[in-house]
């Protein structure tokens, strides 16, 4: 998916935080949920917020597959070095 366009990262975001209440609410279905809608949060969190999703979609695509080979490769290691402790 290509993140070039800002409607498109809007979009996303909006997902992500209506699955994020979903899963909340699924989880502690006798609290209020914490997750706001975006409208809510201010200009600059909307930022920081649709900037992490961006950065995450980034990590999730194909151009990344060399850096997440090297993180499976250290999370193997972890895992060995764990069960040899």
């Amino acid at each position: 998916m290509k993140v070039g366009s800002r409607r498109r990262l809007e979009f996303a975001t909006l997902g992500f935080l209506a699955e994020m209440r979903r899963q909340f609410v699924n989880l502690h279905p006798d609290q209020e949920c914490p997750i706001k809608r975006m409208e809510d949060y201010p200009p600059a969190e909307r930022s920081a917020l649709m900037a992490g999703v961006q950065k995450a979609l980034q990590y999730g695509s194909p151009e990344t597959d060399k850096a997440f080979d090297t993180w499976m490769q250290r999370q193997a290691e972890k895992m060995e070095n764990k069960n040899d402790g």
